[in-house]
Order: C-alpha cells, then structure tokens, then sequence
C-alpha cells in the first residue's frame, strides 16, 4: 500500500478531519500531518507528528505559507463553515476562494499527488426535492434551481478541484482529485448534529416527530467515512504517474441509548405544514430578539430538509474503492452516544 504522508488537512481541528487524521496515525503512526483550521484549540491529537496550524484558508498567504512547510504528498479538505450558521460571506471567502487558494499552493510546492475533497449531497439536491438511491451521474445543480448559497459554495469548488485534476501542466503527473459526498455524519465528538441530538434526548423531547417518520434518510458514521477517505487517497496515489483511463428513527435510537426511550404510542405526530408554521413563527421571533443577529432554533429550511427523502447509492464507492463499512449503524450510534455520556459526565 501507497504511503500517503505527508498530508496536510484543511479544517483539521473539525469533527471529520479529528476522524481522519486517527485512521492516518492507525495506518502510519510516524506520518507527518499539518492541520489548517482556524480554531486549534479543539480536537487535537496529542501524537507529536500533528502539528496544527492556527490559519485562514480564506487568506492566500496563510494557505502558501503552510503549504511550503507541510509539502504534503496528500490533502484531505475538509474545511468548511457550517451548514446554516455561517454569515452568506463567508461561503464564497471559505469554500470557494479558499478552494482556489488550496489549489494554487498545491501547483507552487510542486509536492501534492492526491487531494479528497470532502463535498455534499447538497450539490445535486435542491432541499425541497427527495433523493432515491441517488448515484454520482446526476447534474450538479445552479442557480436559480439552487437557492442555498452554501450548496452553491461548494458546487463551485467542486468545479475547481475536478477541473485541477491532471491539470497542473504536469503531464500524468499532475494533482489527482476526486470529492465524496456523505449523507449526514454522526460520531463520537459531532457537537453539530448528534451533539443537537443528544441534548434533546437527555430533555426527553423525542417524541415529537415533525410529518409521517417515514422519509428514509442516509446516515454515515464518522469512521466509516475516515475510511473511505484514506480509501480514496491511496486509489489516487495509485493512480498517479499512470496515463488517464479511456432519518427521526435515528433521533429515537439516540434517545434510547441516552436513557430516554420513547414507545412508539408516546409519538405526536406534528403534520409537515404545522412544523412549517412553526419554524416561520420562529423565525420572526428569533429576528425580532436579536435584531437580526441571530438564528431560530426551528427555521423552515430544518423542517424542510429533515421531512426529505435523501439516499444515496454507494455502490461506486465499493466498486472503485473497495470500501465497505465496517462499523455498523446501531455500533456507530452506541459508541458515539456512549463518547457524549461520558462527556457530560465529566463536565457535570
């Protein structure tokens, strides 16, 4: 097997890049790791190989900096703002110039033979639409049939870095590049949505399910997912040099292992146009509060996506990678909310 250090992560104090960086260290305890992230005093590794990098992807020179000190052989971007708490700038500054400030590092150090982008079902979904056994071919959508300016954010980086593949002026020897595009991430460490999860299942509020419970929606655990990753990495590494070839069940499962099991005839079901109503009610009490400063808890947009059906097929993933889960739903679940038990407790 290839070895894929040095590598250089964006967004490397985040909850997947925390992930990734423990498979590389399982694989090569001496691989030598730089992390870019603008916050480096969370999720660290102690393992004196990881250094960490307080940085802004946003800014070129911060990006060419490390670049020159990394020399990575492999990147893994993974940085991004937040899925709907980031303000609309920060989208373009982030994804998309940071994007194109990765890139052009990555030509300059003359090092880089693989980069895995960490992209979104979002590119291909409008939000309203469901996603059925959804495969790599569809078209990624533009505006006006995008509205979400996050997912138009990361459509055109997308664009950037597939366009970047084997086209550094390097003849075969040029970048190798390829995005993954997980469903909904969950694992031990994700404050965003299993951290949500978790917070209202210890209050014993689970058994209000918003429309008919009956939307299938992909989850992915997060070592899973670091796997596919490093996957990833070294079928690009493999590759390079060589000539181009011609769901609310969930939040359920969450409450049980939390010690708050809902039974299914506790369920309210609240209709999809009550929760609409809702969250537009909340909407205008969180903007009238804060002066506009702040985000409601319950926004149209939540409702909306998570009544969506959203699957997605994997199969390429298996086929060209080789990759196979290895830890299944109902283990992800019990380690991740074992890992938030044990916090908790420990901050009590």
């Amino acid at each position: 097997m290839s070895s894929i250090g040095p590598v250089l992560v964006t967004g490397g104090n985040g909850f997947i890049a925390y992930h990734i960086i423990a498979k590389i260290l399982e694989e090569e305890p001496d691989c030598s790791i730089h992390s870019i992230d603008v916050n480096i005093d969370r999720n660290r590794h102690p393992n004196p190989n990881v250094h960490y990098h307080h940085s802004d992807l946003a800014c070129v020179e911060d990006v060419q900096r490390i670049m020159q000190i990394a020399r990575p052989v492999t990147i893994f971007h993974t940085a991004s703002p937040g899925f709907s708490d980031a303000p609309e700038s920060a989208y373009q500054r982030i994804i998309v110039d940071g994007a194109h400030h990765l890139l052009d590092a990555a030509v300059k150090v003359n090092t880089v033979r693989a980069l895995v982008n960490t992209s979104t079902p979002g590119v291909i979904n409008d939000n309203h639409t469901d996603l059925i056994d959804t495969t790599e071919e569809m078209p990624i959508l533009r505006p006006a049939q995008q509205k979400r300016v996050y997912c138009i954010a990361k459509a055109d980086a997308e664009d950037a870095i597939q366009a970047a593949n084997r086209n550094s002026g390097q003849d075969d020897r040029g970048i190798l590049t390829c995005a993954i595009r997980p469903g909904l991430v969950f694992g031990e460490r994700d404050v965003g949505s299993l951290g949500k999860m978790f917070a209202v299942a210890r209050q014993g509020k689970t058994r209000f399910q918003i429309g008919n419970g009956q939307n299938p929606y992909d989850f992915i655990y997060v070592g899973n997912l670091a796997d596919a990753h490093l996957l990833a990495a070294h079928a690009l590494l493999n590759a390079w040099g060589k000539p181009s070839p011609a769901d609310a069940s969930t939040r359920r499962a969450v409450s049980a292992l939390a010690g708050n099991p809902v039974r299914s005839e506790d369920i309210v079901v609240i209709p999809k146009w009550v929760g609409l109503t809702l969250g537009f009610q909340n909407e205008w009490v969180a903007w009238i509060i804060s002066g506009g400063t702040r985000p409601a808890n319950m926004t149209r947009e939540g409702i909306r996506f998570s009544t969506l059906i959203r699957t997605l097929n994997g199969n390429k993933a298996k086929q060209v990678l080789g990759y196979r889960p290895k830890v299944g739903m109902q283990e992800g679940l019990e380690r991740s909310v074992r890992w938030f038990m044990e916090n908790a407790e420990r901050e009590a």
